[in-house]
């Protein structure tokens, strides 16, 4: 045989093999031309989305899904298909002539079965539903034919987490008012988050009082721990604290993913003072006889969280009495039978400052000594009387 005949025969022998594979996959694909065949329909027509969540997530048919699924050897896990059908978003889809699905449910003699390599070649559109999972870490789209309820996935891609963090408080609180921080955690990816961990970095200041059943770690962090978080949803932990004092409480919360990913965020909350001033006035001795001096005590208490600023203190003499001196940490004078006291600047919380007044007693009287003061944190003077018998 010559050289020419026989690479005529090995070119022969080619185009065989080649027409056989093609024949071969030609005789795998199914040509649909319509849909919605009682005798192949996995499952009555869909009109609703509700109908569709209703189908895949039926206990009934769970061992049907499982089964095609097979039969088309997808990898995923039946058990997220079912968890997504039931919550996640469905939306109305159009397949086009021509789309090519990688597999399509059905049934043979009620049995169901797995039709592989499925061109739609109707004379138009079909409507459909479709829904987005993950699993295994790959990302899936479900779509579903409503006339026929033959479903199949797509794989779309890898699926990837993508975890944040956001802080959450009340923007101004009172010291000793409890105030909540929340932390709302956020799988913004297209995979099942890796376990994480929450931490709240707390001022030393605050004090946790409720919602958190532990203490801090050594960096003072509060920890939560949240395992395989699905993509698109999110979870929240609050911790309950209080601030004893007046400051700018600053929160950071972090999540570490056991991936190595890691989001923080942070928020403050300004803890307000209140102001809370005690007047109180007692006469020395009483009763005075007439032409005897009686020393008058003032003592201005700051009861409050925040300082007291610019607090005057002034008096008021009956007629019954004049003014002969008085002392205390700013200076004291009179002018006919009013007493002013020079303004004290501050008066620290838990502070107090007092004054000493001697007056003379002029007439017999039941006598009252008026005192008032004023700051800065009240709009009005506070008022106290002291009550005096004269003889």
């Amino acid at each position: 045989m010559t050289l020419f005949q026989n690479n005529m025969k090995l070119k022969v022998l080619a185009t065989a093999l080649l027409l056989l594979a093609v024949a071969s996959v030609s005789a795998q694909q199914h040509r649909a031309v319509r849909l919605g065949y009682p005798a192949t329909r996995f499952a009555p027509s869909l009109t609703r989305p509700e109908q569709l969540r209703a189908l895949l997530t039926d206990e009934k048919l769970q061992a049907d899904v499982a089964a095609i699924l097979a039969q088309a050897g997808w990898t995923g896990n039946v058990d997220d298909l079912r968890r997504a059908a039931a919550t996640a978003s469905i939306t109305e889809v159009e397949l086009p002539i021509g789309t090519r699905m990688p597999f399509m449910s059905s049934r043979k003699d009620g049995k169901p079965i797995a039709l592989i390599d499925v061109l739609w070649a109707g004379d138009e559109p079909i409507s459909a539903y479709a829904f987005e999972f993950s699993s295994n870490q790959r990302r899936y789209r479900c779509i579903t034919p409503k006339p026929c309820s033959n479903f199949y996935v797509v794989d779309i891609g890898e699926a990837k987490p993508d975890l944040a963090v956001e802080c959450s408080e009340p923007g101004q609180v009172l010291v000793g008012q409890r105030f909540d921080v929340c932390l709302t955690m956020t799988n913004k990816g297209t995979g099942i988050g890796p376990s994480a961990t929450l931490a709240l970095q707390v001022p030393a200041q605050v004090i946790r009082i409720g919602g958190v059943n532990r203490t801090p770690n050594a960096e003072g962090c509060f920890l939560w721990t949240i395992d395989g978080l699905p993509p698109k949803t999110a979870t929240q932990v609050c911790a309950t604290f209080v601030s004893r004092d007046p400051e700018l409480a600053v929160f950071t919360a972090t999540v570490q993913g056991a991936d190595g990913s890691i989001a923080k965020s942070r928020c403050e909350t300004q803890v307000i003072g209140i102001p809370a001033i005690l007047l109180e006035t007692a006469d020395l001795d009483d009763p005075i006889e007439v032409g005897k001096e009686v020393i008058y005590e003032i003592k201005v208490t700051n009861q409050g969280s925040v300082p007291g600023t610019n607090l005057k203190v002034e008096c008021a003499l009956p007629d019954s009495e004049e003014f002969v001196s008085g002392s205390g940490p700013t200076q004291v004078q009179a002018q006919d039978r009013a007493i002013t006291v020079d303004t004290l600047p501050v008066l620290a919380p838990k502070s107090q400052a007092s004054w000493h007044v001697t007056v003379k007693a002029l007439k017999a009287d039941d006598a009252r000594f008026k005192v008032f003061i004023s700051s800065d944190q009240f709009q009005q003077p506070i008022r106290k009387d002291e009550a005096t018998h004269l003889y």
